[in-house]
């Protein structure tokens, strides 16, 4: 069966439409979901909600539907060797999920969400120079304003932000470079995105069920059921199903059909969309020293992202 060289193209640019169209549909769910992260520990801290119990719903649905993945493939993910998957967990897994959970007692939204993954790029740039990778000096030059953003963040609300709001900002850095050797290790490690997704969620589930019975938090789960069946159901929601299962998949195919770049690009929109989520669902607005840092950090990961090699 031949088919006409006239109606070749007509197809071609019909896929290419629709994979781009795709791209751009999973690229957004994606910065929904990764703003509505932050909102929700935000909102589960101002609930007096521990971010313990939260943790639960976070790793609960995704660890018990990644459980036979990750025997699967225990293989190939235990020869990554102890010491990687540490770094992998800790960096990506419980522990961060905790450390960040506390920084959103003390910072508001518009912190966590430009501050995390706004300093990814400079932590691995950084912790990759410290293994004798050096950066081109475009590079450096973005990652400065970035840095720049940062610096003027922490100035600025020292003297005018909310008082203790530094010492989130702090833990969010802390955030930032558990991240950064997270994706350091997850290059090395060779693991698929899948794989990645099994360790993280299946083993933080196991290390918080090997938790339960030596935290105080966790007897009982006495904040969990008192909340609002409503707000019970947008935590297990927003948590469980979309940053445990959907964003895993979803930014892979952004990745795929936008390229890596472009991908990296949208999230620099997290902070903007989180702050006007954290601005209709809890009445909080970013303070002037926010939106100074806030822009010049997104200018940063855009610039960055847009040279060769970003």
């Amino acid at each position: 069966m031949s088919t006409s060289p006239r109606l070749s193209p007509a197809p071609a640019l019909h896929v290419s439409g629709a994979s781009t169209s795709l791209g751009v549909i999973a690229l957004g769910v994606t910065v929904c979901i990764w703003a509505g992260f932050f909102v929700s520990l935000r909102a589960g801290a101002q609930a007096h909600l521990p971010v313990a119990e939260l943790a639960l719903l976070r790793f609960g649905p995704a660890g018990l539907l990644f459980a036979p993945l990750l025997w699967q493939r225990r293989r190939r993910i235990a020869a990554v060797g102890a010491s990687g998957l540490l770094v992998m967990l800790l960096g990506a897994g419980l522990p961060y999920f905790l450390i960040a959970g506390e920084g959103l007692r003390f910072a508001p939204v518009s912190d966590g969400s430009t501050l995390v993954p706004g300093t990814i790029p400079l932590a691995v740039a950084l912790l990759l120079h410290l293994r004798g990778q050096r950066a081109p000096l475009a590079q450096w030059r973005a990652l400065g304003v970035i840095s720049l953003g940062v610096v003027l963040m922490l100035a600025l609300s020292l003297r005018h932000g909310a008082p203790g709001a530094w010492r989130g900002e702090l833990i969010f850095l802390l955030c930032s470079l558990l991240w950064a050797n997270y994706t350091v290790a997850l290059r090395r490690s060779g693991l698929t995105p899948l794989e990645a997704a099994a360790l993280l969620s299946t083993g933080s589930l196991l290390g918080l069920l090997a938790w339960w019975p030596f935290s105080g938090a966790l007897q009982g789960l006495h904040a969990l059921r008192a909340l609002p069946a409503d707000a019970l159901w947008m935590h297990a929601l927003l948590q469980g199903v979309g940053v445990g299962l959907i964003s895993t998949f979803s930014y892979g195919v952004a990745i795929t059909r936008l390229g890596a770049q472009r991908a990296a690009v949208g999230g620099a929109l997290t902070p903007v969309l989180a702050s006007v989520l954290a601005w209709v669902l809890l009445g909080e607005w970013p303070q002037p020293a926010a939106l100074a840092g806030m822009v010049l950090i997104v200018c940063g990961v855009v610039w960055l992202n847009r040279l060769p090699g970003g």
